[in-house]
Protein backbone atom coordinates (compact mmCIF):
# COMPACT_ATOMS: atom_id res chain seq x y z
CA UNK A 1 0.00 0.00 0.00
CA UNK A 2 2.84 2.40 0.83
CA UNK A 3 4.27 1.76 -2.64
CA UNK A 4 0.93 2.69 -4.22
CA UNK A 5 0.73 5.92 -2.23
CA UNK A 6 4.35 6.67 -3.15
CA UNK A 7 3.58 6.26 -6.83
CA UNK A 8 0.49 8.41 -6.49
CA UNK A 9 2.47 11.19 -4.83
CA UNK A 10 5.07 10.96 -7.60
CA UNK A 11 2.35 11.27 -10.22
CA UNK A 12 0.96 14.38 -8.50
CA UNK A 13 4.43 15.92 -8.50
CA UNK A 14 4.83 15.16 -12.20
CA UNK A 15 1.50 16.81 -12.93
CA UNK A 16 2.51 19.92 -11.03
CA UNK A 17 5.61 20.43 -13.18
CA UNK A 18 5.51 22.53 -16.39
CA UNK A 19 5.00 20.64 -19.61
CA UNK A 20 8.49 21.58 -20.67
CA UNK A 21 10.70 19.92 -18.07
CA UNK A 22 13.10 22.56 -16.76
CA UNK A 23 15.54 22.15 -13.86
CA UNK A 24 14.02 23.74 -10.78
CA UNK A 25 15.58 25.09 -7.64
CA UNK A 26 15.36 22.83 -4.57
CA UNK A 27 12.84 25.16 -2.87
CA UNK A 28 10.38 24.47 -5.66
CA UNK A 29 10.59 20.71 -5.38
CA UNK A 30 7.56 18.71 -4.33
CA UNK A 31 7.31 17.70 -0.67
CA UNK A 32 7.40 14.01 -1.58
CA UNK A 33 10.70 14.53 -3.39
CA UNK A 34 12.25 16.10 -0.31
CA UNK A 35 10.82 13.37 1.90
CA UNK A 36 12.27 10.42 -0.03
CA UNK A 37 13.16 7.69 2.44
CA UNK A 38 16.85 7.46 3.20
CA UNK A 39 18.41 4.11 2.26
CA UNK A 40 19.73 2.03 5.13
CA UNK A 41 23.37 2.66 5.92
CA UNK A 42 24.21 -1.02 5.41
CA UNK A 43 22.85 -1.00 1.84
CA UNK A 44 24.80 2.15 0.94
CA UNK A 45 28.00 0.67 2.35
CA UNK A 46 27.63 -2.60 0.46
CA UNK A 47 26.70 -0.85 -2.79
CA UNK A 48 29.76 1.37 -2.50
CA UNK A 49 31.95 -1.63 -1.61
CA UNK A 50 31.03 -4.19 -4.24
CA UNK A 51 32.94 -2.45 -7.04
CA UNK A 52 36.02 -2.08 -4.81
CA UNK A 53 35.96 -5.82 -4.17
CA UNK A 54 35.52 -6.52 -7.89
CA UNK A 55 38.32 -4.16 -8.80
CA UNK A 56 41.04 -5.13 -6.34
CA UNK A 57 40.38 -8.45 -4.62
CA UNK A 58 42.08 -10.55 -7.30
CA UNK A 59 45.02 -8.18 -7.93
CA UNK A 60 47.55 -10.07 -5.73
CA UNK A 61 46.82 -13.14 -7.89
CA UNK A 62 47.70 -11.51 -11.24
CA UNK A 63 50.99 -13.45 -11.64
CA UNK A 64 49.21 -16.76 -10.90
CA UNK A 65 46.41 -15.95 -13.33
CA UNK A 66 48.93 -15.05 -16.03
CA UNK A 67 50.73 -18.37 -15.52
CA UNK A 68 47.45 -20.32 -15.55
CA UNK A 69 46.31 -18.76 -18.83
CA UNK A 70 49.77 -18.79 -20.41
CA UNK A 71 50.09 -15.02 -20.86
CA UNK A 72 52.34 -12.32 -19.43
CA UNK A 73 51.56 -10.46 -16.22
CA UNK A 74 51.33 -7.28 -18.29
CA UNK A 75 48.62 -8.83 -20.46
CA UNK A 76 46.77 -10.08 -17.40
CA UNK A 77 46.86 -6.61 -15.84
CA UNK A 78 44.35 -5.57 -18.50
CA UNK A 79 41.80 -7.34 -16.31
CA UNK A 80 42.32 -4.27 -14.09
CA UNK A 81 42.97 -1.42 -16.54
CA UNK A 82 40.63 -2.81 -19.22
CA UNK A 83 37.92 -3.13 -16.59
CA UNK A 84 38.30 0.61 -15.92
CA UNK A 85 37.71 1.32 -19.61
CA UNK A 86 34.53 -0.75 -19.59
CA UNK A 87 33.06 0.92 -16.53
CA UNK A 88 33.97 4.35 -17.92
CA UNK A 89 31.61 3.78 -20.84
CA UNK A 90 28.93 2.16 -18.71
CA UNK A 91 28.74 5.11 -16.32
CA UNK A 92 27.76 7.41 -19.19
CA UNK A 93 24.64 5.27 -19.57
CA UNK A 94 23.89 4.17 -16.02
CA UNK A 95 23.86 7.67 -14.52
CA UNK A 96 21.33 9.27 -16.90
CA UNK A 97 19.30 6.05 -16.97
CA UNK A 98 18.86 6.20 -13.21
CA UNK A 99 17.82 9.86 -13.40
CA UNK A 100 15.14 8.78 -15.90
CA UNK A 101 13.99 5.33 -14.69
CA UNK A 102 14.95 5.59 -11.02
CA UNK A 103 17.83 4.25 -8.94
CA UNK A 104 16.27 0.96 -7.80
CA UNK A 105 15.43 -0.71 -11.16
CA UNK A 106 18.82 0.18 -12.61
CA UNK A 107 20.59 -1.28 -9.56
CA UNK A 108 18.62 -4.51 -9.81
CA UNK A 109 19.47 -4.87 -13.49
CA UNK A 110 23.18 -4.31 -12.85
CA UNK A 111 23.30 -6.93 -10.10
CA UNK A 112 21.40 -9.52 -12.17
CA UNK A 113 24.11 -9.24 -14.85
CA UNK A 114 27.00 -9.05 -12.40
CA UNK A 115 26.40 -12.33 -10.55
CA UNK A 116 26.62 -14.76 -13.53
CA UNK A 117 29.50 -12.70 -14.97
CA UNK A 118 31.45 -13.30 -11.74
CA UNK A 119 30.76 -17.02 -11.98
CA UNK A 120 31.94 -16.92 -15.58
CA UNK A 121 35.26 -15.39 -14.51
CA UNK A 122 35.69 -18.12 -11.91
CA UNK A 123 35.04 -20.91 -14.41
CA UNK A 124 36.67 -19.41 -17.53
CA UNK A 125 38.79 -22.03 -19.37
CA UNK A 126 40.64 -19.47 -21.50
CA UNK A 127 41.84 -15.91 -21.06
CA UNK A 128 39.51 -14.76 -23.85
CA UNK A 129 36.40 -16.04 -22.06
CA UNK A 130 37.71 -14.57 -18.81
CA UNK A 131 38.02 -11.11 -20.36
CA UNK A 132 34.50 -11.33 -21.85
CA UNK A 133 33.04 -12.18 -18.45
CA UNK A 134 35.13 -9.42 -16.90
CA UNK A 135 33.49 -6.94 -19.30
CA UNK A 136 30.05 -7.94 -18.05
CA UNK A 137 31.25 -7.67 -14.46
CA UNK A 138 31.75 -3.98 -15.17
CA UNK A 139 28.02 -3.24 -14.89
CA UNK A 140 28.45 -3.26 -11.11
CA UNK A 141 29.88 0.25 -11.37
CA UNK A 142 26.26 1.38 -11.32
CA UNK A 143 26.08 0.41 -7.65
CA UNK A 144 28.77 2.92 -6.69
CA UNK A 145 27.55 5.96 -8.61
CA UNK A 146 23.94 5.33 -7.69
CA UNK A 147 24.75 5.01 -4.00
CA UNK A 148 26.24 8.51 -4.22
CA UNK A 149 23.19 9.80 -6.09
CA UNK A 150 20.81 8.25 -3.53
CA UNK A 151 22.59 10.10 -0.75
CA UNK A 152 22.14 13.38 -2.62
CA UNK A 153 18.49 12.50 -3.32
CA UNK A 154 17.77 12.31 0.39
CA UNK A 155 19.93 15.12 1.85
CA UNK A 156 19.06 18.84 1.81
CA UNK A 157 22.47 20.29 0.82
CA UNK A 158 26.05 19.55 -0.26
CA UNK A 159 27.54 19.67 3.26
CA UNK A 160 25.00 17.19 4.64
CA UNK A 161 25.63 14.96 1.61
CA UNK A 162 29.37 15.10 2.25
CA UNK A 163 28.89 14.14 5.91
CA UNK A 164 26.65 11.15 5.12
CA UNK A 165 28.89 10.10 2.25
CA UNK A 166 31.88 10.34 4.59
CA UNK A 167 30.07 8.09 7.07
CA UNK A 168 29.45 5.52 4.34
CA UNK A 169 32.94 5.52 2.86
CA UNK A 170 34.62 5.63 6.27
CA UNK A 171 33.00 2.30 7.12
CA UNK A 172 33.30 0.78 3.65
CA UNK A 173 36.98 1.79 3.53
CA UNK A 174 37.53 -1.52 5.30
CA UNK A 175 36.72 -3.20 1.97
CA UNK A 176 39.70 -1.91 -0.07
CA UNK A 177 41.85 -2.75 2.94
CA UNK A 178 40.48 -6.27 3.40
CA UNK A 179 39.75 -7.21 -0.22
CA UNK A 180 43.37 -7.55 -1.43
CA UNK A 181 44.39 -9.26 1.83
CA UNK A 182 41.46 -11.68 1.64
CA UNK A 183 42.16 -12.18 -2.06
CA UNK A 184 45.81 -12.95 -1.41
CA UNK A 185 45.06 -15.40 1.42
CA UNK A 186 42.28 -17.09 -0.58
CA UNK A 187 44.53 -17.40 -3.63
CA UNK A 188 47.32 -18.93 -1.56
CA UNK A 189 44.91 -21.47 -0.03
CA UNK A 190 42.34 -22.20 -2.76
CA UNK A 191 43.65 -20.66 -5.98
CA UNK A 192 42.77 -17.41 -7.75
CA UNK A 193 39.38 -18.64 -9.06
CA UNK A 194 37.96 -18.66 -5.55
CA UNK A 195 38.15 -14.84 -5.55
CA UNK A 196 35.51 -14.61 -8.26
CA UNK A 197 33.26 -17.13 -6.50
CA UNK A 198 33.33 -14.85 -3.46
CA UNK A 199 32.36 -11.91 -5.70
CA UNK A 200 29.34 -13.85 -6.99
CA UNK A 201 28.22 -14.62 -3.44
CA UNK A 202 28.73 -11.01 -2.38
CA UNK A 203 26.67 -9.81 -5.35
CA UNK A 204 23.85 -12.20 -4.44
CA UNK A 205 23.71 -10.84 -0.89
CA UNK A 206 23.57 -7.24 -2.15
CA UNK A 207 20.84 -8.10 -4.67
CA UNK A 208 18.70 -9.66 -1.93
CA UNK A 209 19.00 -6.53 0.20
CA UNK A 210 18.13 -4.25 -2.71
CA UNK A 211 15.08 -6.33 -3.61
CA UNK A 212 13.64 -6.50 -0.11
CA UNK A 213 14.89 -3.35 1.65
CA UNK A 214 15.54 -0.52 -0.82
CA UNK A 215 12.86 1.98 -1.83
CA UNK A 216 13.16 4.44 -4.71
CA UNK A 217 14.88 7.74 -3.86
CA UNK A 218 14.73 9.52 -7.22
CA UNK A 219 11.30 11.14 -7.09
CA UNK A 220 12.16 13.95 -9.52
CA UNK A 221 12.76 12.12 -12.78
CA UNK A 222 13.07 13.62 -16.24
CA UNK A 223 10.34 13.09 -18.83
CA UNK A 224 12.57 11.21 -21.30
CA UNK A 225 15.96 9.53 -21.33
CA UNK A 226 17.06 11.67 -24.27
CA UNK A 227 16.25 14.79 -22.28
CA UNK A 228 18.46 13.52 -19.48
CA UNK A 229 21.37 12.85 -21.85
CA UNK A 230 20.97 16.34 -23.34
CA UNK A 231 21.66 17.72 -19.87
CA UNK A 232 25.34 16.76 -20.25
CA UNK A 233 26.34 20.18 -21.70
CA UNK A 234 25.06 21.81 -18.50
CA UNK A 235 27.67 19.87 -16.56
CA UNK A 236 30.43 19.94 -19.16
CA UNK A 237 30.19 23.73 -19.27
CA UNK A 238 30.59 24.04 -15.51
CA UNK A 239 34.07 25.06 -14.34
CA UNK A 240 33.36 23.71 -10.88
CA UNK A 241 32.32 20.35 -12.32
CA UNK A 242 35.73 20.03 -13.95
CA UNK A 243 37.44 21.20 -10.78
CA UNK A 244 35.81 18.44 -8.73
CA UNK A 245 36.17 15.83 -11.48
CA UNK A 246 39.87 16.43 -12.13
CA UNK A 247 40.63 16.45 -8.42
CA UNK A 248 39.04 13.00 -8.18
CA UNK A 249 40.89 11.79 -11.29
CA UNK A 250 44.33 12.66 -9.92
CA UNK A 251 43.39 11.34 -6.49
CA UNK A 252 42.21 7.97 -7.77
CA UNK A 253 44.98 7.79 -10.38
CA UNK A 254 47.61 7.64 -7.63
CA UNK A 255 45.72 4.83 -5.90
CA UNK A 256 45.26 2.85 -9.14
CA UNK A 257 48.96 3.09 -9.94
CA UNK A 258 49.80 1.73 -6.52
CA UNK A 259 47.28 -1.11 -6.89
CA UNK A 260 48.53 -2.22 -10.30
CA UNK A 261 52.19 -1.56 -9.47
CA UNK A 262 52.55 -3.48 -6.20
CA UNK A 263 51.95 -6.98 -7.64
CA UNK A 264 54.62 -6.27 -10.27
CA UNK A 265 57.11 -4.89 -7.76
CA UNK A 266 56.20 -7.51 -5.18
CA UNK A 267 57.26 -10.29 -7.54
CA UNK A 268 60.12 -8.63 -9.45
CA UNK A 269 61.74 -6.43 -6.77
CA UNK A 270 60.75 -7.60 -3.29
CA UNK A 271 59.97 -11.32 -3.90
CA UNK A 272 57.09 -11.41 -1.40
CA UNK A 273 53.97 -13.60 -1.17
CA UNK A 274 50.50 -12.78 -2.51
CA UNK A 275 49.30 -12.32 1.07
CA UNK A 276 52.09 -9.77 1.71
CA UNK A 277 51.13 -7.87 -1.44
CA UNK A 278 47.55 -7.77 -0.19
CA UNK A 279 48.71 -6.33 3.14
CA UNK A 280 50.68 -3.59 1.37
CA UNK A 281 47.63 -2.73 -0.74
CA UNK A 282 45.75 -2.19 2.53
CA UNK A 283 48.01 0.71 3.58
CA UNK A 284 46.03 3.44 1.84
CA UNK A 285 42.59 2.34 3.08
CA UNK A 286 43.84 2.59 6.69
CA UNK A 287 44.48 6.30 6.22
CA UNK A 288 41.32 6.62 4.14
CA UNK A 289 39.18 5.81 7.14
CA UNK A 290 40.85 8.54 9.20
CA UNK A 291 40.38 11.10 6.43
CA UNK A 292 36.69 10.30 6.16
CA UNK A 293 36.22 10.74 9.89
CA UNK A 294 37.69 14.25 9.60
CA UNK A 295 35.25 15.11 6.80
CA UNK A 296 32.33 13.89 8.88
CA UNK A 297 33.34 16.11 11.81
CA UNK A 298 34.42 19.26 9.96
CA UNK A 299 32.65 19.51 6.57
CA UNK A 300 29.97 21.92 7.81
CA UNK A 301 32.54 24.18 9.53
CA UNK A 302 35.60 24.10 7.29
CA UNK A 303 33.90 23.74 3.92
CA UNK A 304 34.51 21.47 0.94
CA UNK A 305 37.21 23.54 -0.89
CA UNK A 306 39.47 23.76 2.19
CA UNK A 307 39.25 20.00 2.78
CA UNK A 308 40.09 19.33 -0.87
CA UNK A 309 43.16 21.55 -0.77
CA UNK A 310 44.38 19.99 2.49
CA UNK A 311 43.97 16.53 0.97
CA UNK A 312 45.99 17.33 -2.12
CA UNK A 313 48.86 18.80 -0.04
CA UNK A 314 48.91 15.69 2.17
CA UNK A 315 49.08 13.49 -0.94
CA UNK A 316 52.19 15.27 -2.21
CA UNK A 317 53.89 15.11 1.19
CA UNK A 318 53.26 11.36 1.52
CA UNK A 319 54.90 10.49 -1.80
CA UNK A 320 57.87 12.76 -1.00
CA UNK A 321 58.31 10.89 2.29
CA UNK A 322 58.46 7.53 0.47
CA UNK A 323 61.01 8.98 -1.97
CA UNK A 324 63.03 10.14 1.04
CA UNK A 325 63.06 6.65 2.53
CA UNK A 326 64.05 5.23 -0.85
CA UNK A 327 66.97 7.68 -1.00
CA UNK A 328 68.04 6.37 2.42
CA UNK A 329 68.20 2.84 0.91
CA UNK A 330 65.25 1.47 2.91
CA UNK A 331 64.52 -1.87 1.24
CA UNK A 332 61.84 -3.40 3.46
CA UNK A 333 58.58 -2.74 1.53
CA UNK A 334 56.47 -2.61 4.70
CA UNK A 335 58.60 0.28 6.00
CA UNK A 336 59.26 1.91 2.62
CA UNK A 337 55.59 2.34 1.70
CA UNK A 338 54.31 3.14 5.21
CA UNK A 339 53.98 6.92 4.45
CA UNK A 340 51.34 6.05 1.85
CA UNK A 341 48.96 5.71 4.79
CA UNK A 342 49.03 9.53 4.71
CA UNK A 343 48.13 9.35 1.02
CA UNK A 344 45.13 7.28 2.04
CA UNK A 345 44.26 9.99 4.55
CA UNK A 346 44.39 12.50 1.70
CA UNK A 347 42.06 10.31 -0.35
CA UNK A 348 39.67 10.23 2.59
CA UNK A 349 39.50 14.02 2.60
CA UNK A 350 39.12 14.36 -1.16
CA UNK A 351 36.71 11.62 -2.27
CA UNK A 352 33.54 12.36 -0.24
CA UNK A 353 33.92 16.13 -0.58
CA UNK A 354 34.57 16.06 -4.34
CA UNK A 355 31.75 13.59 -4.93
CA UNK A 356 29.32 15.64 -2.88
CA UNK A 357 30.33 18.80 -4.75
CA UNK A 358 29.78 17.08 -8.10
CA UNK A 359 26.30 15.77 -7.40
CA UNK A 360 25.27 19.09 -5.85
CA UNK A 361 26.01 21.27 -8.89
CA UNK A 362 22.46 20.46 -10.01
CA UNK A 363 20.63 18.05 -7.67
CA UNK A 364 18.23 17.04 -10.48
CA UNK A 365 21.24 15.76 -12.42
CA UNK A 366 22.84 13.91 -9.50
CA UNK A 367 22.96 10.55 -11.29
CA UNK A 368 24.13 12.10 -14.55
CA UNK A 369 26.89 14.07 -12.79
CA UNK A 370 28.01 10.98 -10.90
CA UNK A 371 28.04 8.91 -14.09
CA UNK A 372 29.88 11.50 -16.18
CA UNK A 373 32.54 12.17 -13.57
CA UNK A 374 32.92 8.43 -12.98
CA UNK A 375 33.39 7.85 -16.71
CA UNK A 376 36.08 10.53 -16.89
CA UNK A 377 37.77 9.11 -13.81
CA UNK A 378 37.79 5.52 -15.05
CA UNK A 379 38.80 6.43 -18.61
CA UNK A 380 41.84 8.39 -17.46
CA UNK A 381 42.46 5.82 -14.72
CA UNK A 382 42.55 3.05 -17.32
CA UNK A 383 45.11 4.96 -19.35
CA UNK A 384 47.22 5.63 -16.27
CA UNK A 385 47.18 2.03 -15.09
CA UNK A 386 48.00 0.73 -18.57
CA UNK A 387 50.89 3.20 -18.75
CA UNK A 388 52.01 2.30 -15.22
CA UNK A 389 51.82 -1.42 -15.92
CA UNK A 390 53.82 -1.06 -19.13
CA UNK A 391 56.42 1.16 -17.46
CA UNK A 392 56.85 -1.06 -14.41
CA UNK A 393 57.08 -4.23 -16.48
CA UNK A 394 59.83 -2.56 -18.49
CA UNK A 395 61.54 -0.93 -15.48
CA UNK A 396 60.32 -2.72 -12.30
CA UNK A 397 61.59 -0.29 -9.66
CA UNK A 398 59.84 1.60 -6.84
CA UNK A 399 61.35 4.87 -8.15
CA UNK A 400 59.49 4.55 -11.45
CA UNK A 401 56.15 4.11 -9.71
CA UNK A 402 56.77 6.85 -7.15
CA UNK A 403 57.75 9.46 -9.75
CA UNK A 404 54.50 8.88 -11.64
CA UNK A 405 52.53 9.08 -8.39
CA UNK A 406 54.28 12.34 -7.45
CA UNK A 407 53.54 13.88 -10.84
CA UNK A 408 49.84 13.07 -10.51
CA UNK A 409 49.73 14.39 -6.95
CA UNK A 410 51.20 17.73 -8.05
CA UNK A 411 48.82 18.01 -11.02
CA UNK A 412 45.89 17.28 -8.68
CA UNK A 413 46.79 20.36 -6.64
CA UNK A 414 45.81 22.68 -9.54
CA UNK A 415 42.02 22.00 -9.64
CA UNK A 416 41.95 21.94 -5.83
CA UNK A 417 43.45 25.45 -5.78
CA UNK A 418 40.97 26.56 -8.43
CA UNK A 419 38.03 25.36 -6.33
CA UNK A 420 39.47 26.87 -3.16
CA UNK A 421 39.65 30.37 -4.66
CA UNK A 422 36.54 30.26 -6.86
CA UNK A 423 33.09 31.37 -5.76
CA UNK A 424 30.60 28.49 -5.25
CA UNK A 425 27.51 28.48 -7.47
CA UNK A 426 24.14 28.66 -5.63
CA UNK A 427 23.39 25.02 -6.51
CA UNK A 428 26.54 23.85 -4.74
CA UNK A 429 24.94 24.59 -1.41
CA UNK A 430 21.43 23.58 -2.38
Amino acid sequence: MSVVFGLARGAICDAMRPLRSVPVEPKARCVSEIAAKKPALLILILLASVNVVTLSMFVPSLPDMAQDFGVSTGTMSWSFSGYLLVIAGLQLIVGPLSDYLGRRPVLIGCLIIYIPASLGCALAPTVEIFFICRVFQGVIIGAVGLSHAMIRDTEPNAEQSAKRLATVVMIMAIMPMLAPVLGGITADLLGWRSNFLIMAIFGSVVLSLVLFSLTETNLSRMATFGQQVRAYPTLIGSVRFWGFALTIVCNVGVFYLFVVGMPILGEATFDISRTSIGILLGYMPVGYMAGNSIVKLTAHRVGIPALLLTGRICAIVSVLMVLGLLALDVSNPFILFAPLIINGFANGLVMPTSTSGLVSINPRLAGTASGLSGAIMQLIGAGLTAFGSYTLNAVPSPLSMLLIMLGLSVIGLIPALMLHFSKPAPADTA
